[in-house]
């Protein structure tokens, strides 16, 4: 089974669409990291499209904050996002609200049969953190069983690695005793677990391998708002036999979107960086 992994799609239709039709035929499913809605201009068209095709999707920061829900309060945003999130509000129909209400705001295990967690934000704190460095996600890989977990929030494709190896160490005695000759030098090995940050080749199969010595955690970055300095829409494809992952880019019509967000009165500044993928 192959699944296309979306995350961050921010009610960017065109981004949406340009993706679905770059992947059309490649894959089974869909999962979705959350974060529907915000920021751009089609929030309506966006979670329709989500409910229809979706297998799968988790409550992000923006979906929770639309709710007007405790969990995530408006005045925690910047006064752009804050403005996007009030107008995404007024502008859902009763049953996209209601289906952004059902979204599980803790990390879900898409299928039972395979050891993989999908999340927002982190594992921690799954609709809030930004799991931005190689310490913070050493602390979540703790915070979780699963030897992949997905996310999303960062906008950032990411592949963060945790690996436990054994390394050597020497204790050197002569360094605190007088009589050098009473004292050799002693070495052991420890287990040390450390964390990498790897950037996914786009358009390349990664093999992802997960054990008791490699976990993982992965960001397929985002649909609708990418900020890595690329402004094409990111998606990723799971494929779930081979466990392979092909990270991909798609360029699609940011004018439509901005021109539809001027439209609607969107904040300028949440218009603009779409144009440098900010």
């Amino acid at each position: 089974m192959r699944a296309l992994i979306l995350s961050d799609i921010h009610a960017n239709l065109a981004a949406l669409e340009s993706v679905l039709s770059a992947t059309k035929g490649r894959f089974d499913v869909i999962w979705c990291l959350g974060d529907v809605v915000g920021y751009g201009p089609r929030p309506n068209e966006c979670v329709e499209m989500i409910r229809a095709l979706a297998s799968v999707c988790v409550m992000g920061n923006h979906d929770l904050a639309v709710l007007g829900k405790p969990g995530m309060d408006v005045e925690a945003f910047n006064p752009y996002a804050q403005q996007a999130v009030l107008w995404t509000r007024d502008t859902l129909t009763q049953e996209n609200m209601a289906y952004l209400a059902e979204l599980s705001a803790v990390p879900v295990r898409p299928l039972s049969t395979v050891d993989l967690l999908l999340t927002h934000a982190s594992p921690r704190e799954p609709v809030s953190e930004y799991i931005l460095t190689p310490s913070i996600a050493m602390e979540n890989f703790a915070a979780f069983t699963e030897g992949i977990c997905l996310f999303g929030h960062t906008h950032k494709p990411v592949i963060y690695r945790w690996r436990l190896h054994e390394e050597l160490y020497t204790e050197l005695f002569d360094d605190f005793y007088s009589d050098a000759d009473e004292f050799e030098g002693t070495s052991n090995t420890y287990p040390v677990a450390t964390v990498d940050a790897l950037q996914p080749p786009i358009g390349n199969v990664v093999q992802l391998t997960a054990s008791t010595q490699v976990r993982l955690i992965i960001n397929p970055g985002s649909v609708g708002q990418p900020r890595d300095n690329d402004v094409r829409a990111a998606y990723a494809i799971l494929d779930l036999e081979a466990m392979t992952w092909r990270y991909e880019r798609v360029p699609y019509p940011i004018e439509l979107t901005q021109n539809q967000m001027r439209a609607v009165r969107l904040p300028k500044r949440l218009i603009d960086r779409l144009s440098f993928g900010l």
